[in-house]
């Protein structure tokens, strides 16, 4: 049976971002950029981005690199970087081991498979672009995850979905190592059913997306425009002008373009109604946290996941996400400690101008148990913020050319990369080049999962509402 209140949170228009977030420890300090504009919005333009965290920075990287003419401005609604990118956990993972298993019953083997390679290509290509513009202000960092499995059903289905992707993907033997209840305790000092190291990373994205937006301005501004505090408040087509076909509206004045990228994530709905629903935004809360010195700094080798079972309580409205996320920062010791167990209605939400007091105290209390101490008395919070991701009905990212009916309005010229389901940093760099590269006519059907493209079979299913609606009431 649908529930009226799930099903209008889901298909709420997400409106655009709160122009007072919460502060994120990863913006302080802010970099010189970040409200950056032209004195006057220029009139046209060959593509307009809107967006400006990694998904944003991806496809405007690859138009710049592969074309030589094209005019591009970016549209930010806040500061440089203000949303999900500068607000994230900092982890840089995949979840292909403990989700293989569904993939394959979702998408089959093949594709199960395409996906798995996509996001661990996803990570090696972020490093690469760490290299290449020799940012260490990132302060990224190889590391071993250890992920904790606190209850037995969820250990076991992690193990079998580890042996299937073994299985049928022998290069990636290996890649996990399987831990019982005994090692776990001995040698990480974490209670659960079982666990399970992987290579992982860690990262400041935030430093990172804003000292590659500063190299590409200094080096391509003559034809590379960006534009914070410039929200698009509508778009509009306009048949009868061939060249630049779309108007976008914004306080500052109008802007036309030739193409569209919509890279606003959890925000995509707003300017194209028709993905209220198969995408809707989710807000996550996370902290940060100075133990002291009662903790030893595991920074430069470690980080940590939490998984459980996925809660959703219809009567009592609680929604509790199924994972924590941890890091510590290898410079000052702190934690950076982020999940979900709250009210439904605090989750499905496109306001990350509040913080609910509780979910921040849940957190407080948690990471101190998690790491083997009584009570939180001794950390201090240093931070606390909220962040808007963007999920999908399936579970996957969207990338493609969108539909008139998502946008409203005629014209082919309109394309968005939305909905990383939590783990953008594990897919947004190659989905904004894949979305590039479609806006230019090229076949990247090689390498981009077709489960994370845009046609008729999976628009009638599973990317509608009812599956979303679906994947909540059978989570449990």
């Amino acid at each position: 049976m649908q529930t009226p209140t799930l099903k209008s949170l889901l298909t709420q228009d997400p409106g655009l971002p709160k122009p007072y977030p919460t502060s994120s420890y990863w913006q302080t300090p802010p970099h010189p950029l970040s409200n950056t504009q032209s004195a006057s919005l220029p009139l046209k333009t060959d593509v307009a981005i809107i967006g400006s965290g990694i998904t944003g920075l991806s496809v405007l990287l690859t138009l710049l690199d592969e074309h030589p003419d094209l005019t591009i401005t970016v549209l930010e609604a806040r500061a440089l970087c203000s949303g999900a990118t500068g607000r994230n956990g900092g982890q840089l993972a995949a979840n292909a081991g403990e989700e293989y298993l569904h993939l394959v019953e979702e998408f089959g083997r093949e594709g199960a498979g395409e996906i798995v390679r996509f996001t661990f290509e996803n990570l090696r290509r972020m490093r690469e672009l760490v290299r290449r513009f020799a940012v260490e202000e990132s302060e990224v960092q190889d590391v071993v995850k250890a992920r904790a499995f606190l209850e037995e059903s969820g250990f076991e289905r992690f193990k079998r979905s580890v042996e299937a992707l073994e299985g049928d993907l022998p290069d990636f033997k290996g890649v996990y190592t399987v831990l019982d209840r005994e090692v776990l305790k001995r040698e990480y000092h974490l209670d659960g059913a079982g666990g399970a190291l992987l290579p992982a990373g860690t990262i400041w994205p935030y430093r990172l997306v804003t000292k590659i937006f500063a190299c590409l301005l200094e080096r391509y501004g003559h034809r590379l425009n960006i534009e914070t505090q410039t929200p698009v408040t509508s778009i509009a087509s306009d048949a009868t002008n061939s060249s630049h076909p779309y108007i976008l509206h914004t306080p500052r004045g109008s802007l036309r373009a030739t193409q569209v990228a919509h890279c606003t994530n959890g925000h995509a709905g707003h300017l194209l109604p028709g993905l209220r629903g198969p995408i809707y935004p989710f807000k996550g809360t996370m902290t940060v946290q100075d133990a002291g010195s009662i903790m030893p700094n595991r920074g430069e080798d470690l980080s940590w996941g939490f998984h459980y079972p996925v809660i959703y309580d219809k009567q009592s409205s609680r929604y509790a996400a199924g994972l924590y996320y941890l890091m510590q920062n290898t410079k000052t010791g702190y934690f950076f400690f982020g999940g979900e167990d709250t009210q439904i209605d605090h989750c499905l939400s496109a306001d990350d101008s509040e913080v609910e007091e509780g979910s921040i105290k849940h957190l407080q209390e948690k990471l101190p148990h998690f790491l083997g101490y009584d009570g939180p008395e001794q950390w201090r919070l240093a931070s606390g913020w909220s962040g808007i991701m963007g999920f999908s009905a399936d579970g996957l990212p969207v990338v493609g050319r969108a539909k008139s009916s998502m946008a409203g309005r005629h014209g082919e010229g309109e394309y968005v990369a939305a909905a990383f389901n939590g783990y953008g940093m594990a897919n947004c760099l190659l989905a904004g080049e894949a979305l590039a590269k479609i806006m230019m006519g090229k076949d990247v059907s090689t390498w981009l999962p077709k489960a994370y493209g845009i046609h008729e079979t999976r628009l009638k299913e599973p990317l509608t509402v009812g599956h979303a609606i679906k994947s909540f009431e059978l989570d449990p």
